[in-house]
């Protein structure tokens, strides 16, 4: 089969603080004399249960020990936030005044949420109208000097999220944040870099391009340089409008984007659904049904987010598996991912040359689209649980992945662990090592390996 090769995350919100959200793309955010370049990512603590969330951030603001504010968003953007599961999504970059801010402020609209339901194993569909505030310290205290840095929100979405016996949702957005130095050409994305959005062509001049994205801004502009690694095609001469590509960038001290690599995907016309599989029909399959959590593409809307995909496959369907940033080598098993393997719980990455039609939501739920995949991807989940059964042969590693009881993998799936792989390139965040009885998020690929879920760890993040 042919290999499609790529990477797909959320898509970037990118605005200066006195930016706007149209056009051919965001001027870089050049740092003043009295200020500083400030990325704000924002990602989320798992809510078991939930399958997506997708949510309006109106506004963002910080606030010094004065009581003066500086706006951070200048226009509401659409996030969906269980795509973040076990990492961080950039939500803005802003030119921010130096001084010391002790706290910040975020207001929302409307959220869809989109779950599991326990007793029942259906999923559902629940919209909470806004609007809705957070308020936050940001502890320690937010020191802006001259240098660039990276903020990291986290949205506790358990503690945020409430669904009560009788199905009631509730929606009180739980916040907290913290602070780390820009890591000029970093790929991580805590430290302010980009790995494996997902936009299209909007535009192209000389060593520039211009994404539109559904998630964000309708314009981010990226630069390009003799290290820039293209995949798919052999440079910019090769990029036309309305290209779906996958890149990765990093943020630059001056406040513009350098990409270090990028992927076509699919060509003008086309679309992308991503999101967990909750409905597998047929044997071979011949459709299923994804909770959607990111998109882009010939109609597409950011009003599709957190509703459903029903996606038609055949004989002709391409598979193949995202494996950017994931060592796939030295494994006690074989992975793989085509039609035979598919199964409910796995995130993929479903891909149309043509128009993604509206309407297919199912159970009624709000958001429904239908496409034609000709090829289908498997890529990059989180799964919470606790780690037992930890072992250790070399600098490889395995352990079993005690899921909650709530887990909305485990109602879907019927399986009560997974088991990980721990690769020596896999990154170990807010804990040094692993050990039997922490509460984890493992994010990686997952693949369904003869009946047993086992999932290769790209990072670890300590719960």
């Amino acid at each position: 089969m042919k290999r499609i090769a790529a990477i797909t995350l959320p898509a970037v919100l990118l605005l200066s603080a006195c930016g706007g959200g149209g056009g051919s793309g965001p001027a870089p955010v050049n740092p003043q004399p009295s200020s500083a370049v400030v990325q704000v990512n924002l990602g989320d603590d798992p809510a078991d249960r939930l399958l997506a969330a997708s949510m309006t951030v109106n506004s963002l603001t910080f606030t010094n020990a004065s009581g003066a504010s500086v706006s951070v968003l200048s226009a509401p953007r659409s996030m969906e936030m269980l795509q973040s599961m076990g990492t961080v999504t950039p939500l803005a970059v802003a030119n921010v005044p130096q001084g010391t801010y002790t706290s910040a402020t975020m207001t929302f609209g409307e959220a869809t949420v989109t779950y599991v339901d326990p007793a029942t194993g259906q999923v559902l569909q629940k919209i909470v109208n806004g609007p809705m505030t957070a308020s936050f310290p940001l502890n320690p205290a937010l020191a802006v000097g001259s240098a660039p840095m990276v903020v990291n929100l986290d949205m506790n979405m358990g503690a945020s999220v409430v669904i009560d016996a009788n199905g009631n949702v509730t929606l009180s957005p739980s916040m907290t944040a913290a602070k780390n130095p820009l890591g000029n050409g970093s790929s991580h994305p805590e430290d302010g870099g980009i790995h494996g959005m997902v936009g299209m062509v909007s535009g192209t001049s000389g060593g520039q391009f211009t994404l539109a994205m559904m998630q964000g801004m309708s314009g981010l502009s990226l630069m390009t340089n003799a290290n820039t690694q293209f995949h798919g095609m052999s440079g910019m001469g090769m990029m036309t409008g309305n290209m779906l590509v996958s890149f990765d960038a990093s943020l630059q001290p001056d406040g513009t984007w350098m990409a270090t690599r990028v992927q076509s995907r699919m060509g003008a016309g086309g679309a992308m659904s991503a999101g967990m599989v909750t409905e597998v029909s047929g044997n071979p399959p011949t459709q299923l049904v994804i909770a959607m959590q990111n998109g882009i593409g010939n109609g597409m809307a950011a009003t599709s987010l957190a509703g459903t995909t029903t996606v038609n496959i055949d004989e002709s369907t391409q598979f193949s598996i995202d494996g950017g940033s994931v060592d796939l080598t030295d494994l006690p098993f074989t992975p793989y991912f085509d039609r035979a393997s598919l199964s409910k719980g796995q995130r993929i990455e479903a891909f149309s040359t043509g128009q993604m039609m509206q309407g297919g939501g199912m159970n009624g739920m709000r958001g429904g689209t239908t496409l034609a995949a000709v090829a289908i991807q498997l890529g990059e989940q989180g799964l919470r649980g606790t780690v037992a059964n930890y072992s250790r042969s070399g600098q490889r590693a395995s352990f079993t992945l005690t899921l909650p009881a709530d887990s909305a993998f485990a109602k879907l799936t019927g399986a009560a662990a997974v088991t990980v792989y721990q690769q020596p390139s896999t990154q170990l965040r807010a804990l040094s090592t692993v050990a039997n009885g922490n509460s984890v998020v493992v994010r990686g690929l997952l693949f369904l390996d003869n009946g047993i879920f086992r999932l290769v760890a790209d990072r670890v993040v300590g719960s």
